[in-house]
Order: structure tokens, then C-alpha cells, then sequence
């Protein structure tokens, strides 16, 4: 077997794949994108810098270290693929190919281009197995009817949008749309839907598309976001079970209970049922 890439962007996922991979034998080495924010903190010695630009440098890179998996961990603005960057050959023969500039046609045409140098781009959960919460309420207090009608009404709109590629949360108040994210983001999403919104009533829904692939863009959430919805007049976030990332599953908890935040993690079952009793996180 060859060595583990971790194709790096910002944010703390890199760090926690990098400690997992270890933790189950691996060698990875980061690939930390210049693009990015990314941060190599203490894993200076298994970093390579690389352009996102580059797709020809980046596949000869990986053919000199061995690599034969890709893990894609971190934040990257897609807001990149309409600066003026120079990308190179390779690259502009894959964006030249793709039938759009959706997240997925990028991820899919690109993931091809690498399975043909025998590089596989692997499962986004398979060293980030606790990030995940299963289904149920997290938080002390639960939803009124009222809100719990608002929650559906606003994952089917985020499941929509997510298969869409337009986008993976919706922020949504008695019935109705606030504001749906695109290439800003989640937390730019958060902010304009939140503005419409008294204190707390704002819900925020994220969802995966229907048969995500679990190789790209997983909806991830943070401590981040609980602070930002605060600041916005969002009360509520609801989630796919198992398909959601969330960073330090505890710390965000412990802190949706401070902000008065609901959780709702939301699988196949009864939303009523779901929302009827508290979980703890092990």
C-alpha cells in the first residue's frame, strides 16, 4: 500500500484526520493548500504546500511521494475558480471538460482525472468516525410544535438546494425562506437570513443531497457556527444524522446549551419522537 495525502484547505478537520490516520497506522502527509488558510501547526514535518491551481504539479507530487489515497479536508472558498489565478495546463483541460462549475461536477471530473494515475479520493468519514452524532435532541430544552414545522418545512428546502448544488442550509422563520447559501457560504447565509428575525427564532437547517458522496464537501459545523447564529437570531440548527461533520462534537455542544441553541440531529425517524428526549454525547 502507498501513503495518504491529505489534501488540506482551513480550518481544524485537517489536524483531526492527521491525528486519526496516525493513530491507525498511516504515514499521511499533508497537502496544504496556498489558497487556503490552512495552518500546519505541529505537522511541519509532513506538510507539502501546494497550488489548487496546479492539478498537474499536485498528480506529480503525489506520484513522488507514493501516494496512492486522497482525503479532501478543509475549507476552501470556491469564490478562488473566478479570480484571476493562473491555473495550469492540466487544470484548464479539467475545467474546460466539466458540463458546469458546481461543487460536485469539480469534485467528480477531478476525482476521474486521478482514479486514472491510480490515486483514489477516499470517504471524507473514514478517519473522522467521531464527528459524527447520531440521531436525536442534544440540548436540554426541546421544540414547540411551531418550530418543529418550521424544521421540516426547512430540511426538505436544504436537501432540495444541496441536490441542486446550489448550496447546503437554508435559514427559515414560520414557513418561509430567509435566505438560502450559494458561493458566500454558510456563515454570510447565516447572517442574511438571521437579519429578518427576532431574537432566537431564526432555524437554521443544514442537509446533505440525497446519496451524497461521501468523498466531497460532507456539510460540516463548528463552534463557529453556534456563535455566528447567536450573534443572528438563529435558535435552532437541525442536521443530517451521519452526514454531518461536526468539530469537537462535545465542546459544541456544551456551547449550544450556554447560547440556548437548539440541536436536532435527523435521521429516518419520527421528527416528534426525536425531538422527545435528550441524548448525551459518550
Amino acid at each position: 500500500m502507498g501513503r495518504l495525502g491529505i489534501l488540506a484547505g482551513a480550518g481544524e478537520l485537517p489536524h483531526i484526520g492527521m491525528k486519526e490516520a496516525l493513530s491507525a497506522g498511516e504515514d499521511p502527509i499533508f497537502l496544504s493548500i496556498i489558497e487556503s488558510e490552512f495552518q500546519v501547526g505541529e505537522y511541519a514535518n509532513r506538510n507539502l504546500p501546494i497550488h489548487i491551481v496546479k492539478i498537474g504539479a499536485l498528480m506529480k507530487l503525489c506520484k513522488q511521494h507514493n501516494i496512492d489515497r486522497l482525503l479532501l479536508l478543509g475549507k476552501v472558498k470556491k469564490e478562488i475558480i473566478f479570480k484571476n489565478l493562473k491555473f495550469d495546463l492540466k487544470a484548464i483541460s479539467l475545467l474546460a471538460r466539466m458540463i458546469n462549475k458546481h461543487d460536485y461536477s469539480i469534485f467528480k471530473t477531478v476525482s476521474d482525472e486521478f482514479a486514472k494515475e491510480k490515486i483514489t479520493i477516499i470517504s471524507q468519514k473514514t478517519y473522522l468516525k467521531s464527528l459524527f452524532l447520531p440521531e436525536g435532541r442534544y440540548t436540554k430544552k426541546s421544540l414547540s410544535k411551531k418550530e418543529l414545522e418550521d424544521v421540516s418545512f426547512g430540511m426538505e428546502y436544504a436537501e432540495k438546494m444541496a441536490g441542486l448544488d446550489v448550496g447546503q442550509t437554508v435559514v427559515v422563520l414560520d414557513k418561509s425562506v430567509l435566505a438560502v447559501e450559494a458561493v458566500e457560504g454558510t456563515d454570510l447565509a447565516i447572517r442574511r437570513g438571521g437579519s429578518y428575525a427576532k431574537k432566537g427564532k431564526a432555524i437554521v437547517c443544514k442537509s446533505s443531497k440525497l446519496q451524497q458522496d461521501p468523498r466531497f464537501d460532507l456539510p460540516t459545523v463548528g463552534e463557529e457556527t453556534l456563535k455566528i447564529m447567536y450573534e443572528n437570531n438563529c435558535g435552532t440548527l437541525a442536521l443530517r444524522t451521519g452526514e454531518t461533520i461536526i468539530v469537537h462534537p462535545k465542546e459544541f455542544i456544551n456551547l449550544a446549551e450556554k447560547l440556548k441553541i437548539h440541536i436536532l440531529s435527523i435521521g429516518s425517524g419520527n421528527l416528534t419522537k426525536i425531538n422527545s428526549t435528550t441524548k448525551k454525547i459518550k
